[in-house]
Parts: C-alpha cells; sequence; structure tokens
C-alpha cells in the first residue's frame, strides 16, 4: 500500500468527492434527472465509496489527541445525519422536514421532539469556509470580506462632504461648515440550493456522508459567490459592483497595457488610492503574458510578469465574461472582459441562520433514487463607492473594460 501524508489523503478525498459528483450530476443529465449508472459506472462508483473509507480508516489511524476527538465526532454526527435522513426518507408523512425549527400542528406545540436539529442538537454542514475544489474562477480578491450572521436590517453610514480651508482676514470670521451624513441600507435576498444524495451513499455505512454534502454545498457557494461578485449586466435583485458601472471599451492592441494602467489611475484620482485588483479570464491572462509592457520595446518584460499585472495583483476568474438577466440566467458571453476593483468597497454579507432541509419522501426524489438536501440563508452585496463625494450611484472604486479587436488594415481600406 503506497505510503501517504495526512495532505495527500486529504487531497484524494476531494478528488474523489469531485468524482462522485461529476459522476452523478453526469448521470443526471443523461437521464432525465435520474441517477442511472451503467455496470462499469456502478463499479466505479463503489470502487471510489471503498477507497474514501479506506483513506478515512488510515487517516484515522494517523490522528492522535485533538484530531482523533475530531474524526470521532465527525463520525458520530454522520451516524446521526444518516439516521435522521432514513427516519425522514422511510418514516416521516410529511415530505418536507424543516431540520432547523420546530414542527408545529393544530393543537400547538412541537410536534417534531426527535428529527430537528434544534431538538437533537445536530449541526451537520457547516459552509463559512470554502475548500479548494476542481473549479475554475472561484477565487475572490484578499479584500473582500464575508460577514456571517448578519441580523437586522444593515445601515452603513457615509460622510457626504469635507471640511474647506479658507484664506481670511485676520479678525475675519469664518463661516461655519455643517457635516453631512446619509446611510447605505444592505437589502438581503433569500438564496437556496438543494443537492440530491444518492440511496446508495447514504446507506453505505463506511462513507464519510458529512464530508460528500458539505463538500457539495461549499463547491455551489462558492460559485454562487463569484458568479455574484464578478459578473455583469442590469439584472436583479442581487447586484455586484460591475452590474453597475459604465463599460469601457479598449482595443486589444499593443498600447493596451498601458490604457489599462490610466483607467487604474483614474480611480486613484477620485480619492481611491491603495492597490486595486484585476479580473480575467485565463485567455487574457495569457494574452498579457505575451504583450509587451511598453509598447514597440524588443526587452522581455510583459504586462503580467512576477504573479502580478501592470505591479497589481490580479485573479482569473471566467465569471467576468458572464452576465445575468432579471430572471436570474447566467450566461457567458463571447466578449471578453477585464475588472478593476477595490473590493474593499463592497460589503458582502450573510444574514442570519442557514436553515437546513431534507425531503426523503417525495415521488420525484424516490424515482430517482435520492434524498434531497436543502438549504438557504439570506445574502446581500452592497457596493458602498457609489455613494462617496456625493456620487451619483455609480461605483467609483470599480471598473468593467470590454476588449475590442483591433481594426485591421483591409477593414479600414473597405
Amino acid at each position: 500500500m503506497e505510503k501517504m501524508t495526512k495532505t495527500q489523503i486529504q487531497e484524494r478525498q476531494l478528488a474523489i468527492m469531485n468524482r462522485m459528483n461529476e459522476m452523478e450530476e453526469k448521470s443526471r443529465e443523461a437521464n432525465n434527472g435520474n441517477i442511472l449508472f451503467t455496470e462499469a459506472e456502478s463499479a466505479e462508483y463503489r470502487s471510489l465509496v471503498d477507497e474514501s473509507a479506506g483513506l478515512s480508516a488510515r487517516a484515522k489511524a494517523m490522528a492522535s489527541g485533538k484530531e482523533l476527538e475530531q474524526i470521532r465526532e465527525r463520525e458520530d454526527l454522520g451516524k446521526k445525519l444518516r439516521e435522521t435522513i432514513k427516519e425522514c426518507s422511510q418514516k416521516r408523512e410529511n415530505a418536507t422536514t424543516i431540520l432547523a425549527n420546530k414542527v408545529t400542528g393544530d393543537a400547538g406545540g412541537d410536534n417534531n421532539t426527535i428529527a430537528n436539529l434544534e431538538a437533537g442538537g445536530l449541526i451537520p454542514v457547516t459552509i463559512k469556509e470554502i475548500i479548494d475544489t476542481k473549479v475554475a474562477g472561484i477565487e475572490l480578491p484578499d479584500d473582500l470580506k464575508l460577514v456571517m450572521g448578519v441580523t437586522g436590517t444593515e445601515i452603513i453610514p457615509y460622510s457626504t462632504n469635507d471640511v474647506v480651508f479658507s484664506v481670511e482676514g485676520e479678525v475675519t470670521k469664518v463661516g461655519e461648515q455643517a457635516l453631512n451624513f446619509a446611510n447605505i441600507k444592505a437589502l438581503p435576498q433569500r438564496i437556496a440550493a438543494s443537492v440530491p444524495v444518492s440511496f446508495r451513499a447514504i446507506d453505505n455505512a463506511a462513507f464519510d456522508i458529512i464530508a460528500f454534502i458539505t463538500y457539495k454545498f461549499q463547491k455551489g457557494w462558492a460559485i454562487f459567490r463569484a458568479l455574484h461578485v464578478y459578473a455583469h449586466g442590469d439584472y436583479t435583485p442581487i447586484q455586484g459592483p460591475f452590474a453597475k458601472v459604465n463599460v469601457v471599451e479598449l482595443t486589444n492592441d499593443e498600447n493596451l497595457p498601458k490604457n489599462l494602467a490610466k483607467e487604474a489611475a483614474k480611480m486613484y484620482d477620485l480619492g481611491f488610492e491603495g492597490d486595486p485588483v484585476f479580473i480575467m479570464d485565463k485567455v487574457t491572462e495569457v494574452d498579457l503574458k505575451f504583450k509587451a509592457l511598453i509598447p514597440g520595446s524588443t526587452g522581455e518584460r510583459t504586462a503580467i510578469e512576477n504573479g502580478l499585472c501592470l505591479g497589481y495583483k490580479y485573479v482569473v476568474s471566467p465569471y467576468i465574461d458572464y452576465t445575468i438577466s432579471e430572471q436570474g440566467a447566467a450566461t457567458k458571453e463571447t466578449a471578453r472582459y477585464i475588472g478593476i476593483g477595490h473590493f474593499g468597497y463592497l460589503a458582502e454579507q450573510q444574514h442570519g441562520e442557514f436553515r437546513f432541509n431534507i425531503d426523503g419522501t417525495s415521488q420525484a426524489n424516490f424515482d430517482r433514487g435520492t434524498v434531497a438536501i436543502g438549504m438557504t440563508t439570506d445574502y446581500s452585496l452592497t457596493e458602498l463607492s457609489g455613494k462617496v463625494n456625493n456620487g451619483n450611484g455609480t461605483p467609483q472604486a470599480f471598473t468593467l473594460i470590454k476588449l475590442v479587436d483591433p481594426v485591421s488594415s483591409n477593414e479600414i481600406g473597405n
């Protein structure tokens, strides 16, 4: 048996989760929402479950002290969750059980004294931290901080004017100035997700059901955040900063590095000091790695070098090219974009609690051999720079640049 470190075990476990998730999604797409594996796929799925169980056993054997205690606690939670899911899918009459809340009937009182998180003390899924997945473009800028568990309506105050000094005579009375303030309110919106978990994954006691469910929610949560932070389009109700800006078109020629630097400098002239972050897709990154920093130069310096773009940090994500419609549909445009932003001026907040839900008895889920695990919460994105210095609401600390192909000599001639 190949010797593995704890890190290698974790990485392999993550790869297994990713492959199992991929197999289930592919099967549902091919079979009208049902999970129907071929004989070869079933064998691979069982092999992955067995390998995952073996890796968990090896990790447990290598653990000691606090780590061993955490593993045992995780196993206990997994057992409880497995039993709760079976209770919901096999014995309960109601198709949906809201585990985070009590269930009350006409006579009042709690009619759900066993299978709910409040009564049982079971909190099986925590998604505050985002794991490293194989999904491209979910990295977010360092200065964007997600605030969890915000309660009530968040009000963010800001100043609308500054003190102005003037030249006055020696004994002239100086006119008084009022300092004015206003505020921005965060507008939380309900978001939700539901992931199916197959009966075979639930029934296999050796499989880490907690890790699999947590992985699925973390992956979806990461994609949702990156999409809404980076995407543009005149959509509602959750709008990222690039959805509200006036798009600037720049020709993708030898002068692009200089023009990008000028767009970043314009924000500095508005008072937004510090270094912004560039957001681009992978094709644009490669293009800039081969584009000379100074037009016409023969040196080796390029627009992207030493992990920086024009000296600034950058993040690669395909979601900068996405637009979201009013109906919430996300579409990747053929055009390529570059976003520049001071993400400290974007307030990202999760409000209240994450609510956990199990649907184990509906006919649709039974027919496809799954139990639906759902989660919902409230979430908001609030752009702040649009109100600074009496701004008109258009973000001043964010710029979205649309790359335009240069006009060829033939086109000019025509």
